[in-house]
Formats: C-alpha cells, structure tokens, sequence
C-alpha cells in the first residue's frame, strides 16, 4: 500500500509541475543523469521613457520637446528603443535625449 501511495504521490506531484513521472528505478538503469539546469534564465524586459529636444534645421533653434517609450531585454536596449522611437518631424532632427522614467 505504501509503495501504491508513494507512486500516485510522486506522479500527482509531476503532474502538478508539468512534469513526466520517470521511475526512479528506471532512471538508474539508463544511467542517465538529470539536465543542468545553469542553461535556463528569466529576462527582464526593461522599460523607458526618454526626452530629446527637436531642433528646426533651417534656423538651428530648438522648436520644443517630445517624449517617447520604449523596451528591451537590457537597460541600454530599453533607451535605445525609446530613443528611436522619438517622432521627428520633416526639416528637424533631435538631440540631448535624456531618460526620464526606467524600470
């Protein structure tokens, strides 16, 4: 009865974790051992919201500021995305693009 027990436990407990029941006796014989599990990692994604002045080419004088959002897996990727997200209208470009929220 306990061996009964113990089965239904160990396969209940599998299937609660997604898993397959593999039995230890047959895992011993195969001779195989378990997956490293150093290869597996959660990323974060990273998110941003930068501030660039746009500045008219024509007269070279700053025309106001626009905010834009952006993401990625590393803090750097997250403001570089939000940086190329800026809107720039025609005849302008952007410049000092500073990050206002990063999380």
């Amino acid at each position: 009865m306990k061996t009964l027990r113990r089965a239904l436990v160990a396969g209940t407990m599998a299937l609660a974790l997604g898993g397959v029941v593999v039995p230890a006796a047959s895992a011993a014989t195969a001779g195989t051992q378990p997956a490293p599990l150093g290869g597996i990692s959660v990323q974060k994604t990273w998110h941003a919201t930068v501030q660039c002045q746009i500045v008219r080419i024509r007269d070279n004088h700053v025309v106001g500021y626009d905010r834009a959002d952006g993401s990625g897996n590393s803090k750097q990727d997250a403001i570089n995305d939000a940086k190329a997200n800026v809107p720039v209208p025609a005849g302008h470009y952007k410049r000092h693009c500073d990050v206002k929220r990063l999380w």
